[in-house]
């Protein structure tokens, strides 16, 4: 319950730092896969804390459903991605003034950081996820972005809100010239969520293994 307050209050406070820093982006914030993750994330852990109190309550665990559990995989996958994502592609492409301001230490570190926390040693069904599903999130934000953009939708000037998903400039099977096209980026993307989603069930595999093992030594 401690680690999913921490996760929920931090992620509301990188909102409200994000949206005073931007003065909101011009009606842009949540468009922004960052931004989208994050909130998600929040109303993740508010539901997961809904679930605790009533263990608490109940005094008995409660086990949360089938459907919940594949759902927090795929969020918790989902704003992985935007840690790595940011990390690989973006940093060089940002002022440092905002590496360290508390709304990107907040957004882009310590709300994914400790979402996947919670998720490595707090997650209840011992099956490994689907690892596909873990592509759900991207996949639908790519698709929505470009929605956007095909609508006439812009990002401060820019046709996406992201270099690697502007068509205009990239194109979408462009290969060389210094280029990649939007398609070749997307491929490259998804195999960098699946890549993360593995590691992190690996991670909760792990975890569960050695609760398994100090559950046989004591018992």
């Amino acid at each position: 319950m401690l680690m999913k307050t921490v996760v929920l209050a931090l992620g509301i406070l990188g909102q409200w730092a994000s949206i005073r820093q931007h003065h909101f982006m011009s009606g842009n914030h949540f468009l922004y896969y960052t931004n989208l993750t994050n909130v998600l994330i929040i109303l993740l852990m508010a539901v997961l804390m809904g679930f605790e109190w009533k263990a608490h309550r109940a005094e008995v665990p409660v086990l949360m459903p089938a459907w919940l559990q594949q759902l927090r995989f795929i969020l918790t996958s989902a704003i992985l991605l935007t840690l790595v994502g940011f990390s690989l592609l973006l940093i060089p492409l940002v002022d440092r003034d905002y590496l360290l301001s508390p709304s990107n230490l907040l957004v882009h570190n310590a709300v994914p950081l400790l979402a996947c926390l919670d998720y490595v040693l707090f997650s209840q069904r011992d099956g490994r996820p689907r690892l596909w599903l873990s592509l759900l999130g991207p996949f639908a934000y790519g698709l929505f972005a470009l929605a956007l953009a095909l609508s006439g939708h812009r990002f401060h000037g820019s046709v996406a809100p992201y270099f690697f998903l502007d068509y205009e400039k990239q194109g979408w099977f462009t290969l060389g010239a210094g280029k990649l096209g939007v398609i070749y980026w997307m491929l490259l993307m998804a195999a960098l969520q699946l890549a993360l989603a593995k590691v992190l069930s690996g991670l909760r595999a792990m975890v569960i293994n050695k609760q398994k093992i100090n559950k046989n030594n004591a018992a």
